[in-house]
C-alpha cells in the first residue's frame, strides 16, 4: 500500500488560536502545520515554502492581500472562518461547519486536487475552443443576446475581445446583427425554443472595423431541472467566403439564365440517360411545358414519338463519338406548327474526361430555309430568264468590250454570242456609226463615276436592218478592274410608235372643229385653234376654269365614266360638243362638230313634217266626219230592217276604217321628235293612269332614277302592253314591272298572271297584220323601240301569264344625273 502524501497547512493570525494544533498533530502522518501572525507574513512564507491550504479568520486584516496567492506558480486553497456561518472554502466543492476543521482541511485538500483537474480540463477545453474557427458562447434569451461566456474565437470573428461582449460590457451582441436580419433572427430562436429543438441560423453581423460578415449560428436552449429555460448555448462560425461563393454562384446562375432565356434559340442539358437536366425559356414556349415539368423527362415524354426517337439516337451518337454534332432536322412546336431547326449537340464530360450527358441548342431556320429555297428558285428563274431574255444581257471588262452575252442575241443582231465575243470588230461594226461615240461615252462615264447610265442607240443587224436599242448600264468590279454590266432592249417598235404619236399629235391642231382637254377640276389643259371662238364665248382660256355649267358636265362624266353631249351656239354657228371621260387619266376630252347645216336641215324637215301632220290632221278630220255620216245612215237603214247581210259587212268595214284613222292620230308624231332620256318607271305610271283598269293591280319595282334613251312615244309601248292585258288576258289580276341587269345590257320585264300566249302566236304578235280582233299596237311598239336600238320579245310560258322583255343595249340606259 502506497502511503498517503502529507499536505501542508498555513494558519494565519487568529486562525492559529481557533484550531487545536494537537488535533492536527495527531494526524501528523497527513498534515504539516505552520502558523504565522499576519497576512504579510503568510505571503512571505508562501513565496519561500508553498502550502496546500491557507486558513484565516474573516475578521483578520489583509484578507484581500491574500487573494494574490492565486498568482503563485502553485497557488493554495483558502479557508476563511466566519462567525455564525460555515467557513468559506475558496475552490472547495463542499462547505463544512466550524467544528469539523480536520474534515474541512481534508476536503479542502481534496478540493484543491479536484480544482487542479478541472483547471487542466478547462485549459484543454479553452485550447480546443481557441483552435476552432468560430466562437462558442453562452447567453441569455434576450433580443440583445447578452453573453455570459464567450470563447477566444470572438476576437478573430468580430474584432472584439471576449470581455467586451460578456455582460454587454462594451457592446451587445444583438446590436452587431444586421438590422434587416434581427427580426427573423429573434423569431427563429423563439420558434426553436418553443419546439424544444436545435436552431441553425444564417445572418449578417457588423465587425469592430465596420465590415459585414455572414455567420452561421448553431445552438439550443438549456433547460433547468424545473423545466424553465436558463440560457442559450451554441457556436457561431464565419461563413462569409461560403456566402460570397454562394452569392457569386447564384449571380452567375442568374446571368446564365438571363442570357439563355433571352436568346431566341432553344437550349437544354441532358444526362447520360437522356433525361433533361435544365432548359431555357424558349424551350418552355416551344414545348408547352414549364422547366419543372421538363426536368427529369425524356424526349419520348415531350415530343411526338417519331421525332423523339430521332433526337435520342442523335444524343447517343454524340456521346458515342465524343464529337459535336451539327444537324438540320424537323421540329414540331406545341401549337402543331411544323418548322425546321439547326441543332448543335455537344457531349458533356466530367473531370475524368468521361462523357456524362449532352448539351444542345436549336435555332429555328424555317424562315432561312424558305429564303434559301426562294433564293434557289430565284437563281433558277434568273438562269431561265437569261436563257429566255427578250433583250441582251451583257458584261464588259475594263476595255469596254463584252465578256459575255445572254438573251436573244441572234434574234436582235443576227449574230451568235460567240461571233460577237470572238470577233471584236463585229461588235464595233454592229453599233450604228453615228451612235457609237455616245454609247461608248456612256459606258466610260459609268465606269469612271460609278453612276448608272442609259442611252438609246441604233444597231445594224446582219441583215442590214437598222434597229433601235435602249441600253441600261451600271458599274461592276472584278479582279481585273472596273467594267460595266447592263441590258439592251429592242425598242424599234416603240420608236416607230413614238414617231406615229408625234405624227398623230398634229391631228388636233389640224382638226377643223374644237378639241379640248379638261381636267377633273374644270381647268382647260389644252385647246386647239378651232376652240378659240368657243373659249372666248365662255370667257375663259387655256389654264383657266370652264363656266360652272360645263364644270358640272365634266364632273359628272368623270364620276360615272359616261359621255355627255350638248349643243351650243357660237357667233351664229351651231356646234354639238361631246364630253368623253378618260377615267385612267382623270380628265375629259371635249370634241366639237359644227352642225349648223345639219340643224338647218333638221328645222326644214321638222317644218315639212309639221305641215304634213297638219294636212293629215285635216284629211283625217274630214274622213272621220264622213265616216260618222255613213255610220248614221247605216244605223237608220238597220232600224227600218233593210240592207240584209251585206249591210252588216259594210258596218264592220266602216268601223275598221274608223279605228285605223284614229290610230294614225295616236301615232302621227312617230319619229318626228328626237329620242330623249326618260324613266321607264314614271312612263309605266303614266300609261297605267291613262287606262285605269278595274280589278288589276300594278306592282312596279323599277328605280325611278333609271333612264332609257328612246322615242318620246315610248310610253305608248307600255300603254299597249297594259291594254293587251286588259283586252286579252282573261282573269288577270296583277301586272308586274321590273328591271334587271344582263351583262352589259338592261332588261325591262313586263309580266301578268293571265292565261299567257300560245307558243305559236308569240312572234306573230309583232307582225303588221295580226287578225280581225287585233290592231297594229304591238307592231308599232316594236318599231318605236327599234328607233333607238331597243328590242322586245315575249318569253312567257302558256298558262303561266305573259312575259314581255324589252332589251336595252349598252349606252342606252343610265342613272339620272344630278343635273338632269
Amino acid at each position: 500500500m502506497v502511503p498517503a502524501q502529507k499536505r501542508s497547512v498555513l494558519l494565519v493570525g487568529t486562525a492559529g488560536k481557533r484550531f487545536q494544533t494537537d488535533d492536527l498533530e495527531k494526524q501528523g502522518d497527513r498534515w504539516t502545520v505552520r502558523a504565522v501572525p499576519s497576512s504579510s507574513d503568510a505571503l512571505t512564507h508562501l513565496q519561500e515554502e508553498p502550502a496546500d491550504l491557507v486558513v484565516l479568520c474573516a475578521g483578520d486584516p489583509g484578507i484581500r492581500d491574500l487573494l494574490s496567492v492565486f498568482s503563485l506558480p502553485t497557488p493554495p486553497s483558502l479557508v476563511i472562518l466566519r462567525e455564525g456561518a460555515p467557513p468559506l472554502i475558496i475552490n472547495a466543492v463542499k462547505r463544512a461547519s466550524g467544528d469539523e476543521i480536520p474534515e474541512i482541511l481534508s476536503e479542502a485538500m481534496d478540493d484543491r486536487d479536484h480544482q487542479r483537474l478541472l483547471g487542466e480540463q478547462e485549459r484543454q477545453l479553452s485550447t480546443l475552443l481557441g483552435s476552432l474557427p468560430g466562437m462558442a458562447y453562452r447567453c441569455k434569451n434576450t433580443p440583445t443576446h447578452t453573453m455570459e461566456f464567450v470563447s477566444q474565437g470572438c476576437l478573430p470573428l468580430l474584432g472584439y475581445p471576449a470581455e467586451d461582449l460578456i455582460g454587454d460590457r462594451r457592446v451587445a451582441y444583438g446590436d452587431l446583427i444586421h438590422p434587416d436580419d434581427r427580426e427573423g433572427f429573434w423569431e427563429a430562436i423563439q420558434d426553436a425554443i418553443d419546439e424544444r429543438r436545435q436552431f441553425t441560423l444564417r445572418y449578417r453581423v457588423r465587425t469592430a472595423d465596420g465590415r459585414t460578415r455572414w455567420v452561421r449560428e448553431q445552438g439550443r436552449g438549456v433547460v433547468g431541472e424545473d423545466g424553465t429555460l436558463e440560457v442559450l448555448e451554441g457556436f457561431i462560425t464565419d461563413i462569409t467566403p461560403e456566402a460570397e461563393l454562394r452569392d457569386e454562384i447564384e449571380r452567375r446562375g442568374i446571368i446564365q439564365t438571363a442570357i439563355l432565356d433571352n436568346i431566341p434559340d432553344l437550349a437544354w442539358l441532358k444526362d447520360g440517360e437522356g433525361h433533361y437536366i435544365a432548359v431555357n425559356q424558349a424551350f418552355e414556349h416551344a414545348s408547352g411545358f414549364s422547366r419543372s415539368e421538363v426536368v427529369g423527362r425524356t424526349d419520348l415524354e415531350i415530343w411526338p414519338r417519331y421525332l423523339a426517337e430521332r433526337y435520342m439516337n442523335e444524343d447517343r451518337e454524340a456521346m458515342r463519338s465524343g464529337c459535336r454534332q451539327a444537324l438540320v432536322e424537323p421540329f414540331v412546336r406545341v401549337d402543331g406548327l411544323e418548322t425546321w431547326v439547326e441543332t448543335v449537340k455537344t457531349p458533356i464530360r466530367n473531370r475524368s474526361g468521361n462523357v456524362t450527358g449532352t448539351a444542345g441548342i436549336a435555332r429555328d431556320i424555317t424562315e432561312r430555309r424558305a429564303m434559301e429555297e426562294a433564293l434557289r428558285k430565284s437563281e433558277e428563274r434568273y438562269r431561265l430568264f437569261l436563257l429566255n431574255f427578250q433583250g441582251i444581257a451583257f458584261r464588259t471588262g475594263p476595255d469596254l468590250l463584252p465578256l459575255f452575252l445572254y438573251g436573244d442575241v441572234l434574234g436582235i443582231t443576227g449574230y451568235t454570242p460567240d461571233q460577237l465575243l470572238r470577233q471584236k470588230e463585229i461588235w464595233e461594226e454592229v453599233i450604228y456609226p453615228a451612235d457609237r461615240e455616245g454609247f461608248l461615252g456612256t459606258l466610260e462615264k459609268t465606269t469612271r463615276t460609278g453612276t448608272a447610265g442609259a442611252v438609246d442607240l441604233r444597231i445594224i443587224g446582219k441583215d442590214g436592218r437598222v434597229r433601235w436599242l435602249h441600253a441600261s448600264v451600271q458599274r461592276v468590279a472584278d479582279d481585273s478592274g472596273h467594267g460595266v454590266q447592263g441590258a439592251l432592249f429592242d425598242i424599234t417598235d416603240r420608236k416607230d410608235a413614238e414617231e406615229q404619236i408625234r405624227y398623230l399629235a398634229r391631228f388636233p391642231q389640224e382638226d377643223p372643229g374644237p378639241v379640248m382637254r379638261i381636267g377633273r377640276d374644270g381647268i382647260v389643259a389644252y385647246a386647239n385653234e378651232a376652240s378659240k371662238p368657243l373659249l372666248e364665248e365662255w370667257g375663259t382660256s387655256v389654264g383657266e376654269l370652264l363656266p360652272p355649267v360645263w364644270r358640272s358636265v365634266v364632273r359628272g362624266a368623270v364620276a360615272d365614266g359616261r359621255s355627255r353631249t350638248r349643243d351650243v351656239s357660237v357667233r351664229g354657228a351651231e356646234y354639238q360638243l361631246v364630253c368623253v371621260p378618260i377615267p385612267e387619266g382623270g380628265y375629259v376630252n371635249l370634241y366639237g362638230v359644227e352642225i349648223t347645216d345639219r340643224r338647218a336641215m333638221e328645222v326644214a324637215v321638222w317644218e315639212a313634217n309639221r305641215k304634213l301632220n297638219l294636212l293629215n290632221s285635216i284629211i283625217r278630220h274630214d274622213i272621220l266626219n264622213q265616216i260618222t255620216v255613213l255610220q248614221g245612215y247605216i244605223a237608220l237603214t238597220l232600224q227600218k230592217g233593210e240592207g240584209g247581210e251585206y249591210l252588216k259587212r259594210i258596218t264592220d268595214a266602216t268601223e275598221r276604217i274608223r279605228r285605223q284613222v284614229e290610230f294614225t292620230r295616236d301615232y302621227h308624231e312617230l319619229g318626228v321628235k328626237g329620242p330623249v332620256w326618260q324613266s321607264p318607271g314614271r312612263e309605266m305610271d303614266r300609261a297605267w293612269r291613262s287606262l285605269s283598269p278595274v280589278g288589276i293591280t300594278l306592282h312596279s319595282t323599277v328605280d325611278p332614277d333609271l333612264q332609257v334613251f328612246a322615242d318620246p312615244l315610248f310610253w305608248r309601248v307600255l300603254y299597249n302592253l297594259v291594254d293587251n292585258t286588259v283586252r286579252h288576258a282573261a282573269g288577270a289580276t296583277e301586272i308586274r314591272f321590273s328591271a334587271a341587269s344582263a351583262g352589259e345590257e338592261m332588261h325591262l320585264i313586263y309580266e301578268d298572271n293571265g292565261p299567257g300566249i300560245p307558243a305559236g302566236q308569240k312572234e306573230s304578235l309583232f307582225k303588221e297584220v295580226t287578225g280581225q280582233k287585233k290592231g297594229l299596237g304591238m307592231f308599232l311598239s316594236r318599231e318605236i323601240l327599234s328607233l333607238t336600238g331597243l328590242l322586245i320579245h315575249e318569253e312567257g310560258e302558256p298558262g303561266q301569264g305573259a312575259r314581255f322583255v324589252i332589251t336595252v343595249p349598252e349606252g342606252g340606259f343610265r342613272r339620272r344625273p344630278d343635273d338632269a
